[in-house]
């Protein structure tokens, strides 16, 4: 099932006020423990924070948007698609499974694909996949770090959840009011825009 792609305005975005909200209850919370200064401090850290992950952010969305140019949506729909039945799924799976960079790479690709066409179930098991068998994350993290009898017991435990996620996450997303679903479709829909208009203006320098 592709979602749909109603048009809201950014700033009507239940998720970003709800965020907002959080962040003045945290802010009045620090203010009132540590006063001016803890919030100063806070900001700072914010800001440190947004340094370091801007540079990922920034090429994550526009290697989103070259796939999105290279890769047109009805191909995207075809591979990864409701339709492609279990090609789609084992696509979407060993895609997760060696998909690389960290979350700011591979949201926005997944955002972009889930945009073009990529059903519910394949979208479930690839980001499934990616956070719990990822074979980057198993060579430069697992082994190095946990040695390989606890980096194979750990992705073996594993695979159990993206084939559970596979067949959850659909019927759980059309349990939604149809506010929340048409928010989420929404939100891929800026995202995927953005991505593309990156993708388009790297492609033409």
């Amino acid at each position: 099932m592709r979602v749909a792609r109603p048009r809201t305005r950014w700033w009507r975005d239940p998720s970003l006020l709800i965020m907002l909200a959080l962040l003045v209850l945290v802010a009045v919370l620090v203010f009132r423990k540590e006063g001016a200064d803890g919030l100063a401090a806070s900001g700072q850290d914010g800001l440190r924070l947004l340094r370091d992950a801007a540079p990922f952010i920034v090429l994550g969305i526009g290697l989103a948007g070259m796939l999105t140019v290279l890769v047109p949506p009805s191909a995207v729909g075809r591979w990864m698609g409701d339709d492609a039945g279990f090609k789609g799924l084992v696509i979407a799976v060993v895609a997760g499974a060696l998909s690389p960079g960290g979350p700011y790479v591979v949201y926005p690709i997944a955002a972009a694909m889930m945009s073009g066409g990529a059903g519910l179930g394949p979208m479930a098991g690839f980001l499934a996949m990616r956070n719990t068998v990822n074979v980057q994350r198993l060579l430069v993290w697992d082994i190095p770090f946990l040695g390989l009898p606890f980096a194979v017991a750990r992705s073996l435990a594993g695979l159990w959840f993206p084939l559970v996620a596979i067949v959850m996450v659909p019927l759980v997303f059309r349990l939604m009011p149809a506010a929340a679903r048409e928010a989420a479709a929404a939100k891929l829909a800026r995202v995927s825009d953005a991505a593309r208009r990156s993708g388009q203006e790297g492609s033409g320098r």
